[in-house]
């Protein structure tokens, strides 16, 4: 064989190995959902609609939303609960009006009960300050139980995953998440009835400042894998083995991951998040205050422009590769996911006008913002 024909061969066979580990993405028409007419008359849209999930139950979708008059605080937030069998057609569950902030709705289906659960913060737009964790229950009949608390106040919950027949609940302590002192206490409580939460070690999983929303997942094995939002200077990337789920080890990474959703497909982990196009959340170069470094990451964050995109995450490496990016702009992401009967994945996100001009975050947070629908492939 010539030096060429060897060259040639080579190269073909480089080009086999990225043609087998290439990733194809493909979405429907993405569906603006909040004016497509197909939301049952008693949800009574406000120009903010945002903080979604959706989850399978009894043969039915069942999706949770916020709307408000903005993305901020609002003693005027209601949280909506629709269902449908098609996506196509939705009935309305529940709405729930408590004269507060609500938000994070997050369903977790355990046994024969379907668990909604959300918090109640402030009702002032430039105040955080996470109040309780409430719970609705129902059996899929269209009656629900009235919000009561799980106890765990002061707690923001993000994420709950089911293993071994336990439920494990992912949240951060967030009263004064924006003081210079602030420790997030990021844990998991477990449960074996939905209503009763216990810490699952006497540390917390994550403490270091200002970590939040601590999205995780297990894997087929058992073994975790997690992201954290740093607010203010990135990210942590995380895993746990599933013989001790109680100590995380992570990397650090200066990108953020906002509204973090993470999916198994096909053994490996995906991550449907908010993006920033300017980079890195921390480019602060030379570090002599770091809260006046955090606060300028915050106000360069707040001024540019935010995508949702899919990643695939490497479990080995720990580390998150950039794949797609989604139709959105402005204020964007916090996704929602579940699976189809055909491999594929209804999408839904929320995000400022996709057929609009472009717009940075903060100018998208005031805007109106919208609930989007789409099927997503990974082939």
């Amino acid at each position: 064989m010539n030096t060429y024909s060897l060259l040639l061969s080579v190269l073909s066979f480089f080009f086999f190995l990225s043609s087998a580990y290439s990733q194809t993405i493909s979405t429907s028409e993405w569906l603006n959902l909040t004016t497509s007419g197909k939301l049952p008359p008693q949800c009574k849209i406000q120009k903010s609609n945002n903080n979604l999930d959706l989850v399978q139950f009894n043969g039915r979708f069942y999706l949770a939303f916020r709307t408000a008059p903005s993305h901020f605080p609002s003693g005027k937030a209601v949280l909506y609960v629709v269902s449908s069998t098609d996506l196509n057609e939705w009935q309305f569950e529940k709405e729930i009006k408590l004269h507060a902030d609500l938000r994070e709705p997050r369903f977790a289906v355990y046994r024969d009960t379907l668990n909604l659960y959300f918090f109640t913060g402030s009702k002032s737009m430039f105040k955080f300050d996470p109040k309780e964790i409430l719970l609705c229950r129902t059996a899929g009949n269209g009656e629900w139980t009235m919000p009561f608390s799980i106890n765990l106040d002061g707690y923001v919950p993000w994420r709950i995953r089911e293993r071994s027949d336990t439920l494990y609940l992912s949240a951060y302590y967030g009263k004064g998440l924006y003081k210079g002192n602030h420790r997030s206490d990021l844990r998991l409580f477990s449960s074996t009835n939905g209503v009763a939460w216990q810490a699952i070690s006497a540390q917390p999983q994550i403490d270091v400042p200002h970590a939040e929303e601590g999205e995780f997942i297990f894997d087929k094995e058992g073994n975790l894998f997690a992201t954290v939002r740093l607010e203010g200077t990135g990210a942590l990337v995380c895993t746990a083995d599933k013989c001790c789920i109680t100590e995380w080890k992570h990397v650090r990474t200066k990108h953020k991951y906002d509204s973090a959703l993470l999916f198994e497909h096909h053994n490996e982990i995906f991550l449907v998040s908010r993006r920033n196009a300017d980079g890195e959340m921390d480019k602060v170069k030379n570090r002599k205050n770091e809260k006046q470094s955090r606060a300028r990451n915050l106000i360069r964050y707040s001024i540019t422009q935010k995508v949702t995109a899919l990643f695939k995450l490497d479990k080995e490496a720990l580390t998150l590769t950039h794949l797609h990016d989604f139709p959105s702009t402005g204020d964007n992401a916090f996704p929602a996911i579940a699976p189809l009967n055909d491999g594929s994945y209804v999408l839904m996100n929320y995000s400022s006008n996709i057929n609009g001009r472009k717009k940075t975050w903060i100018a998208g947070q005031f805007g109106k913002t919208f609930i989007y629908q789409t099927v997503l492939r990974l082939e």
